[in-house]
């Protein structure tokens, strides 16, 4: 907060004018010394300033910090009209200002975070403080409010407010060293404040009461508060509200996250959060926030303090270290808690219609719009329907009967709305349904009707890749007869009833090839080392594309000829998954075949059992097939029967 002892100047749009004319914020008193004194306030006042203002050449009347009552005229005193020149020679508390030309608005009604605003006390209006708004806000009734640090209240001792013109405050190009500023609207009173502990107390560390927030009640109707927040890039203008960021929620600080700031000093400036969750001493105060890195200087006290599109602080002290700048902040959410129910303001984005008009009758008007609120629905000027919004942001409700609608809907979250989206809905019959095929399906090698359902003597019209016209029967179906080979096709169906053309539907579906006949490797197939596969090998349809994968990897393509295809294998112990894939016009089927190799026999030996020993087997003697040894001993023992059989009979011929 930048102190002001000093009168606040008039300049610009004067800060006496405007102050008067919206509720007299710096009041004075009449002078005494002179009989003939002009009322400076109340219904008297009014009266003569309406009746001076429909004087040529009177712009303006009001009040000043001297109780005196100015009429500020674009002609000299000396052409005033009758009635004018009379008021102000029979007054002694009467001066009049010429200005060059009639005043021109140099600020927007629109409040948004991060402008600048002056606190005063409307007992002595002349000292106060300068600071910046937080957030724009709710009293607990719902009317507008902004939030702010608690210390630009003096201990509550500054209690009234309005805002100052951006081009004069140092964001916008103003002196830094200027305490003297231009107001622009009277804006707020004071309705809760708090610097340190409860009661304006030191506060302390380690205790949550402890904390920097003051709630003000927006008492000018003039004025709109919005969920916004000033980067002060239209500072120019004096019209902060045309360059803004949305405040969509309020949240917790996050460590380590992105963190920006706006004040009425130093404008838009961004950092970092260094630290969460601590107290710091701020000017003998206790406050429980977090740390950033964030430049800021006095009057960006109070200023808005967030992540994205997030409210997580309000801007309360800051100072330097040898790296740079550091900025402390009031933990938001722990700040409103101590209000009594204020909540900051937050922007709700319009709803949006996402379904198509028209709509068939029973279908339903769907649309997007901020998650978990309420949808407030008015159909053709009728009462408000509550349509909720689910946590995705989606919503719907049913269409009504046939015919034309116009609806206008806005969101809704506690006392926060968003713009009103207007749309209309035409509500026809209800679209013909595919059976079949229904959408999406895929029919393999051909399709020869397609059929569906509708209303009892409808005429039925198909566009698209097929065009041609049925008529639903007694029993409420149609068909109609098509002959389609492999590919992708679309079809929309409307039906007509009573001269009035329905909405549509559509089924999009496609005729894919028969899957390709893989004959090797065999489905389930296990297979020794030696005899694994080297090749895969089937059918399929002539010039058919076809395509594999081996364990996911790419196995190879070819094209079928005279009927056969074959990709090549490398043989590998393993389990594999084969899929083979045949391609048609686009279109695609595919086979998938498992199968096992055995690992490939190991050779070697020793008392160690061997590399390939298993643990706990016996020894490996070397001989790993013993099928030969058994072979040759079979051969043997056949060879030593023969001989045998041989010598017996030769035995038997010699007796």
């Amino acid at each position: 907060m930048t102190q002001n002892k000093r009168r606040v100047l008039a300049g610009g749009t004067t800060a006496a004018i405007i102050l008067a004319l919206s509720g007299a914020l710096i009041p004075t008193a009449a002078t005494a010394d002179e009989d003939a004194t002009a009322p400076t306030s109340g219904a008297s006042f009014d009266a003569n300033a309406k009746q001076l203002l429909t004087n040529d050449g009177v712009e303006a009347v009001a009040t000043n910090a001297a109780g005196q009552v100015v009429v500020y005229t674009t002609a000299p005193e000396d052409a005033l009209a009758g009635e004018a020149d009379a008021f102000v020679d029979g007054h002694s508390n009467v001066v009049v200002e010429v200005i060059d030309a009639p005043f021109e608005s140099h600020a927007d009604t629109d409040v948004v975070g991060g402008a600048g605003y002056f606190a005063t006390d409307p007992a002595n209006p002349g000292p106060g403080g300068l600071c910046s708004v937080g957030f724009s806000a709710w009293t607990p009734a719902g009317d507008p409010a902004y939030i702010s640090a608690g210390h630009c209240t003096s201990d509550g001792l500054y209690s009234s407010s309005a805002l100052t013109l951006p081009t004069g405050d140092p964001a916008g190009g103003g002196d830094p060293e200027n305490e003297d500023v231009a107001l622009t609207y009277g804006l707020a009173d004071l309705a809760f404040s708090q610097y340190g502990g409860p009661g304006n107390t030191p506060g302390a560390s380690g205790d949550l009461t402890s904390s920097d927030v003051s709630a003000w009640d927006v008492t000018n109707p003039a004025l709109t508060t919005l969920p916004e927040v000033t980067n002060w890039t239209t500072s120019a203008t004096e019209d902060l509200s045309l360059s803004t960021i949305p405040i969509r929620s309020v949240g917790t600080a996050v460590v380590d996250g992105a963190v920006t700031k706006s004040g009425r000093t130093t404008g838009f400036t961004s950092g970092q959060v260094l630290a969460v969750g601590g107290w710091a001493n701020v000017s003998g105060r206790q406050v429980y926030g977090f740390m950033t890195n964030v430049q800021s200087s006095e009057g960006d006290s109070g200023g808005a303090v967030f992540q994205g599109n997030t409210a997580v602080g309000i801007l309360s002290g800051g100072t330097t270290t040898a790296e740079g700048p550091i900025m402390f902040a009031a933990d938001l959410q722990n700040a409103l808690s101590l209000t009594g129910g204020y909540t900051v303001a937050l922007f709700l984005d319009a709803p949006v219609v996402t379904s198509t008009s028209p709509l068939g009758a029973g279908s339903a008007i769907t649309g997007t719009g901020p998650a978990n609120s309420t949808l407030k629905v008015s159909q053709d000027g009728g009462a408000e329907v509550d349509v909720p919004v689910d946590g995705a942001g989606n919503w719907s409700f049913p269409a009504p009967e046939v015919g034309t609608y116009s609806y206008t809907a806005y969101a809704a979250s506690g006392f926060n709305t968003s713009e009103t989206t207007a749309f209309e809905v035409e509500v026809v019959p209800a679209a013909p349904v595919f059976t079949s095929p229904a959408n999406g399906d895929r029919i393999v090698s051909e399709v020869t009707e397609i059929a569906g359902t509708g209303e009892i003597g409808a005429t039925v019209s198909l566009t698209g890749d097929v065009t041609d016209e049925a008529t639903v029967g007694e029993d409420g179906t149609w068909s109609v007869e098509v002959d389609l080979g492999i590919d992708a096709y679309s079809v929309t169906a409307t039906q007509e009833i009573d001269g009035i053309t329905s909405a549509s539907a559509t089924s999009a579906f496609a005729v894919i090839p028969t899957a390709p006949v893989v004959e090797a490797p065999l489905v389930g197939g296990a297979y020794a080392f030696a005899s694994a596969p080297t090749a895969a090998t089937g059918t399929g349809i002539e010039e058919a594309a076809i395509s594999a994968t081996l364990n996911g990897a790419d196995a190879g393509a070819t094209t079928v000829a005279d009927g056969a295809w074959s990709l090549p294998l490398t043989a590998e112990a393993g389990a594999f998954t084969l899929v083979v894939t045949q391609t048609v016009n686009g279109q695609s089927n595919s086979t998938t075949v498992t199968y096992e190799v055995a690992a490939a026999p190991t050779t070697g030996g020793g008392s160690d059992g061997g590399a390939g020993s298993a643990p706990g087997s016996l020894a490996n003697t070397g001989m790993s097939d013993p099928t030969p040894y058994v072979v040759t001993a079979s051969a043997l023992l056949l060879l030593g029967a023969a001989l045998l059989m041989v010598r017996r009979m030769r035995t038997r011929n010699t007796l």
